[in-house]
């Protein structure tokens, strides 16, 4: 089965704080204070700095779901394709979450919606699929995310969705023309389950 790569961060994220070795910065942008991540980049912040756990400030914003907080950090230099210590993006971060009006202001600035350049060999689209975020893997869909792409592992978006149990994305991947993967790598109960719903 695919491996949660958020929990961690999504952990800090719900019960509210991050780690004593957070910037102030980093807080800033978790907690949506968009008057204090201002006042911080008017005072000299790096946007590139990465925090202890190897996230930078436009990452923890984007998984939190400050869309203003995003947009002002794009504004101010903020690099679209900067990545944490794994490789992935803030569109990686905000699909994965479900946090739909990131997602569109990301791609919308050029975030690429088939970004497979980290660690996990994964896009946007598996973050999404795995975690059910049925509207942001409709609107990736939009932007032609591309269904059948494997990560690490060899599992489609689709694999992830169904080894969750997500049925409603998984039923909008395959309308977009995503189809179960072989038995011998997804194991027959979850190809079974697959082949019946396609």
């Amino acid at each position: 089965m695919p491996v949660n790569i958020f929990i961690a961060t999504v952990a800090t994220l719900v019960i509210g704080v991050l780690p004593a070795w957070a910037g102030p910065l980093h807080q800033a942008a978790k907690d949506g204070d968009i008057a204090r991540v201002t006042q911080l980049l008017d005072q000299g912040s790096d946007l590139s700095e990465l925090d202890e756990a190897g996230e930078p400030a436009l990452i923890i914003a984007s998984l939190a779901g400050h869309a203003d907080v995003v947009v002002l950090l794009l504004d101010r230099g903020a690099d679209i394709e900067i990545r944490n210590k794994g490789g992935l993006t803030a569109l990686h971060a905000a699909a994965y979450a479900g946090k739909l009006e990131v997602v569109k202001r990301l791609v919308a600035e050029g975030a690429d919606v088939n970004d497979r350049k980290n660690f996990y060999q994964m896009s946007p689209l598996h973050g999404a699929a795995e975690e059910g975020r049925t509207d942001v893997v409709a609107f990736l869909l939009t932007k032609s995310a591309d269904v059948e792409a494997t990560e690490r592992n060899g599992y489609t978006p689709l694999t992830q969705a169904g080894w969750r149990a997500h049925w409603d994305t998984a039923k909008l991947l395959m309308e977009a023309g995503a189809v179960c993967q072989k038995a011998e790598l997804v194991g027959e109960p979850l190809y079974k389950e697959c082949t019946k719903r396609q």
